[in-house]
């Protein structure tokens, strides 16, 4: 065996020294490929410029991101080589924006990665830090593109110095390298600051779901300029809550005792900074045992809104919610993680000795281009919702369903309906003795609430249930003024006067109260409020 291993070697080295001599004999006859004179001289020199920017460009592609915070949101910023001149902000999925800001062979890719919870929370628990936050986002993001410039800087030149020293092995040409990097970028991004655009900023191209941002900018820009004094009225709003007890003690009709069940109806709170000091103050004031949300307490149902639910855990007593169309399937679930909540989905619970029955609203139309798409939907939702009522066993003493468009479906089903989704107050009794309480906008029709020309009131109501016959007999109206206003006013009504006086009404041309849209019959103007829904 090792016989045979040795010849092999000898054999290989034979056939290598007949190829190197057939080498030998052939080189002279081979002629070199003419280069033209200027390369012979500058060969060198332009190969190293060809790695200087290859290094650079490569270097810029692996390591030229940084990272940073603008206001709430984690951003990703990177220098690019690049012939379109622009700078782009992407927000995956929802789609990106292209601003041709510059002429320069350059351009700043902006990635929003995430968005920081807990500069959210802040946002939505303090309104007042609106009034800070456009300066804070301009300075956030201008030191994120510095930050990006002065990384894509160091990379590139770095890149550059590296990847010329590897390939050519020469400190004196992978100092020029360096140099030619430094020059390049500097006159790049002097080149970029001499045709910088501002104005360009205004009119963005807009890619995929965000095509939708320069409606969402405008009413953005027109609340936060509003939301500031919107808080500014919070501290009178609830001061006067406990006035309003005092007031309501001092009523000579109807006196709740100790064992009055007291229910607290709320609806479409719509992200208001302002709701829940209100609903903590009125439902302290007047010790309530549950409080009911009729939907609609988010405006459009992201997951970054679930945090202003977080409140809830502190009112210290059971919240029952339903869905409202505002309101997706992750805001149910956020309002259901607080101990205290029950959100209601076609099974009756009961709360404070009541027995509550309600369901989510059908639809999800949370913006303008969806909102009136499902009419259809409403009113199968409520026929299927109602078909359940019925046979339920034993009744509900309370149903709880957002849109009462076609309550005339529910009733029979249970005394009392409570409901939401127009933005104003309404109460009203059907054929079959169901009375419907449609509640105002306990947030003021929420930030949108400032959009329009008179500000939206703040409306709650207490209702007080005897506790044996689980009857409603009394109620008190709370409407708070809205922006610009600190008044409070109360009305109590009493529900065997509210009855006869209805039945004592004679006006046989008016069509009977509660009529399948739910709205006020003597309204005269159906679509006062362009907020409701």
């Amino acid at each position: 065996m090792a016989e045979d291993e040795r010849q092999t070697r000898f054999d290989t080295r034979r056939r290598i020294r007949r190829w190197r001599d057939q080498w030998e004999r052939l080189r002279p006859h081979l002629r070199r490929i003419p280069m033209p004179p200027f390369l012979q001289r500058h060969g060198a020199t332009l190969a190293t410029v060809a790695l200087a920017f290859g290094g650079a460009w490569i270097a810029l592609a692996v390591a030229g991101t940084s990272q940073g915070l603008v206001g709430p949101l984690v951003v990703d910023a990177a220098i690019q080589p690049s012939f379109d001149g622009q700078s782009v902000v992407r927000v995956d999925p929802i789609g990106s924006l292209e601003i041709d800001s510059h002429t320069a062979p350059l351009s700043l890719q902006m990635n929003v990665r995430a968005v920081e919870e807990a500069g959210i929370r802040e946002i939505v628990d303090n309104p007042l830090s609106f009034a800070a936050l456009d300066e804070d986002v301009v300075s956030d993001l201008r030191g994120v593109i510095i930050d990006a410039g002065i990384r894509g800087a160091i990379v590139a030149v770095l890149g550059a110095t590296i990847g010329v020293a590897l390939v050519m092995r020469s400190f004196r040409r992978a100092l020029l390298a360096g140099a030619i990097a430094l020059g390049s970028v500097g006159g790049t991004y002097g080149l970029a600051a001499l045709t910088f655009d501002a104005d360009a900023a205004r009119t963005p191209t807009y890619t995929g779901l965000i095509s939708a941002a320069p409606g969402l900018v405008e009413n953005a820009e027109f609340i936060a300029s509003n939301v500031d004094a919107y808080a500014e009225q919070l501290a009178g709003l609830v001061a006067n809550v406990g006035a309003l007890y005092d007031t309501t003690l001092s009523l000579p009709t109807f006196l709740p005792d100790d064992d009055s069940i007291r229910v607290l109806h709320i609806a479409d709170l719509h992200l208001s900074p302002a709701a829940w000091d209100v609903i903590d103050s009125v439902a302290d004031q007047y010790d309530v045992d549950v409080i009911v949300d009729a939907g609609d307490v988010a405006d459009h149902g992201t997951p970054l809104e679930n945090s202003y639910v977080a409140p809830i855990s502190s009112l210290e007593r059971p919240y029952i919610f339903v869905k409202g169309n505002h309101d997706s399937v992750a805001t149910a679930a956020a309002v259901a993680a607080n101990d205290n909540a029950i959100v209601l989905n076609d099974e009756p619970v009961e709360v404070a000795g009541l027995r509550f029955f309600g369901a989510p609203d059908p639809r999800f139309t949370p913006d303008q281009a969806t909102r009136g798409t499902a009419d259809q939907d409403i009113l199968i939702g409520t026929e299927e919702f109602a078909e359940v009522a019925r046979n339920l066993d034993p009744a509900a003493d309370v149903i709880v369903y957002h849109d009462p468009s076609h309550a005339e479906l529910l009733d029979g089903a249970a005394p009392l309906v409570l409901s939401g989704h127009g933005h104003r107050r309404n109460t009203y009794t059907l054929d079959g003795g169901t009375r419907v309480m449609m509640q105002g906008s306990t947030g003021g029709a929420g930030l949108r609430g400032l959009q329009g020309e008179d500000p939206t009131p703040v409306m709650l109501s207490v209702l007080y249930f005897e506790p044996e016959s689980k009857q409603l007999v009394a109620w008190d109206d709370i409407t708070l003024g809205g922006l610009g206003l600190t008044t409070a006013q109360i009305e109590r009504h009493q529900a065997d006067e509210e009855d006869e006086a209805a039945q004592e009404e004679e006006e046989p041309e008016t069509p009977s109260p509660g009529p399948p849209d739910g709205r006020d019959p003597n309204d005269d103007d159906p679509n006062d409020d362009p907020n409701a829904g």
